[in-house]
């Protein structure tokens, strides 16, 4: 089951210490990315694989990848 482990700037310590995830593998995800601040994240997900994913604050849009992640 994939993880969220940052959402909307906040990192999300629960889901993390359930995933051994700690705050600078996530930062270093972000970096990777070409993401130089977490303002513009919206959301890290630690995926199935063990993967991250950097999902990048979308502008008017609606739907959304994350919502099942969220519920």
């Amino acid at each position: 089951e994939p993880a969220l482990l940052l959402h909307q700037g906040e990192f999300l310590h629960g889901q993390m210490r359930r995933a051994r995830v700690v705050e600078a593998e996530i930062r270093a995800a972000v970096r990777e990315q070409g993401i130089a601040s977490l303002e513009e994240v919206e959301a890290v997900v630690l995926e199935t694989d063990g993967s991250f994913s950097v999902i990048k604050q979308a502008e008017g849009t609606t739907k959304s990848a994350l919502n099942r992640l969220l519920s």
